[in-house]
């Protein structure tokens, strides 16, 4: 086993932890395999017998709600030979059939059908061969999570301060919900799963055709309080727990007909359809209503270790190798809201998130020339020393210049905590 003390410092970090094969290995089982991982959205599963497919690490899971609204998550196998139950990423049944030897499951993952059971002798007992259960299930503002250690912290002490993120994400609707139910982007990119999201640092150089044409329709920069430089007021923040933050929207003025001061999040347009938006947040939230709006149309969260929202995006990071990772984003609609505030935050996502929008592509393309120049490691160490001598604030969390690198810090803290602690912690 690899001394991941000593690929750790504090201001820089060993490229073997990018690169190594037997690395990531270790990481489904330290990391993925025992620490709580966002699995699906209950959007995604609203009625009873409703199902989803979902992945932690290489473990194919069912994400399904029972006919009694409950929300059971169970490894896709069957318990006679091991063959997949279900193929489908979205569906509605009330069984799931194997279709191998046609072993059959109810939405609970109880064992309900085994066929010819003459064969099988008096101890065979369908109860105890029901499909596996995740041990551990727990929800956060409608995300779902899911641990497979048996015992460990609850969800909420893993959350933490980013718990709050989460509940300003879904406030954006009046009714307090949003739907997962616009599709998937679905990408994949030769890097590794640790570098995406929460960099404050690239965005004028990586995003550079983003800030033109940002800069085209809506000014300059500096004239809208946005940009990311060391003279910026926008933040980085490590909130504990390997959650961390970027703050781009501190100086966002929330005003129908005004754009976000941010490249990726929507506005709210002048028309009959956004005077009713803000009619509706204003009849949810009171007088708070435009701070409600500023803080949740882009909270840009990474809940560790593979969750982020950005803008109107939910993005799930899944690792396929030490150099290869898949990246689902979906865009998040809010409830309770016209359809055309909806469309806007599509057309957001679509400017930034997608596949071939403006932003994703260009950080795919970063990200496979990092995996290149880590593979050239005569020198292996990469330095993340900007903003390193940033204290904690007296409730824990840390914040920093939004181009310092206080959240792959945060990342690597919690990265070396799960890769060496023996327990859960």
């Amino acid at each position: 086993m690899a001394d991941y003390a000593a690929l750790v410092q504090p201001d820089r970090v060993h490229s073997a932890v990018f690169t190594s094969e037997d690395i990531y290995k270790d990481e489904l089982e330290k990391i993925f395999y025992r620490y709580w991982v966002y699995v699906a959205h209950e959007s995604e599963i609203p009625r009873p017998g409703d199902y989803c497919t979902k992945w932690i690490g290489e473990k194919q899971l069912i994400v399904s709600r029972a006919a009694d609204g409950s929300i059971g998550i169970f490894f896709n196998r069957c318990r006679h030979r091991g063959a997949a139950v279900c193929m489908d990423e979205y569906g509605n049944a009330n069984f799931f059939r194997c279709p191998y030897h046609g072993w059959t499951y109810n939405s609970a993952g109880d064992l309900v059908g085994v066929p010819y059971p003459s064969r099988y002798g008096e101890g065979f007992d369908k109860s105890t061969l029901g499909l596996a259960r995740v041990p551990r299930v727990d929800t956060s503002a409608g995300f779902i999570f899911a641990s497979m250690a048996p015992d460990g912290p609850p969800l909420a002490e893993h959350l933490g301060k980013a718990a709050g993120f989460l509940a300003d994400f879904v406030k954006a609707s009046p009714l307090g919900t949003v739907s997962l139910s616009a599709g998937t982007s679905k990408s994949a990119f030769w890097g590794n799963w640790k570098f995406v999201g929460m960099d404050g640092y690239h965005t004028n150089f990586t995003h550079k055709t983003v800030l033109d044409l940002r800069q085209r329709k809506a000014g300059a920069s500096y004239n809208r309080g946005a940009g990311n430089s060391d003279k910026s007021a926008n933040e980085s923040w490590d909130l504990g727990n390997g959650h961390c933050r970027l703050d781009l929207t501190g100086r966002d003025k929330v005003a129908i007909g005004a754009a976000s001061n941010t490249s990726i999040a929507a506005g709210i347009p002048d028309n009959a359809d956004g005077h009713e938006y803000m009619r509706l947040m204003s009849e949810a939230y009171g007088d708070g209503a435009h701070e409600v709006i500023r803080r949740s149309r882009d909270v840009h969260i990474h809940v560790w270790p593979n969750l982020q929202l950005i803008g109107s995006q939910v993005r799930v990071i899944r690792p396929l190798a030490a150099g290869h990772t898949e990246v689902m984003s979906y865009p998040a609609m809010l409830d309770g809201v016209p359809d055309s505030i909806n469309t806007e935050r599509i057309r957001s996502f679509e400017w930034f998130s997608g596949v071939a929008s403006f932003g994703t592509p260009d950080d795919t393309e970063v990200f496979e020339r990092n995996q290149i120049g880590l593979r050239a490691d005569y020198i292996p160490w990469l330095v993340l020393a900007r903003g390193l001598t940033v204290a904690p604030q007296e409730d824990g969390s840390t914040v920093g210049n939004v181009t310092d690198e206080v959240p792959q810090r945060a990342q690597m803290k919690a990265w070396l905590r799960s890769m060496t602690s023996p327990e859960v912690s």
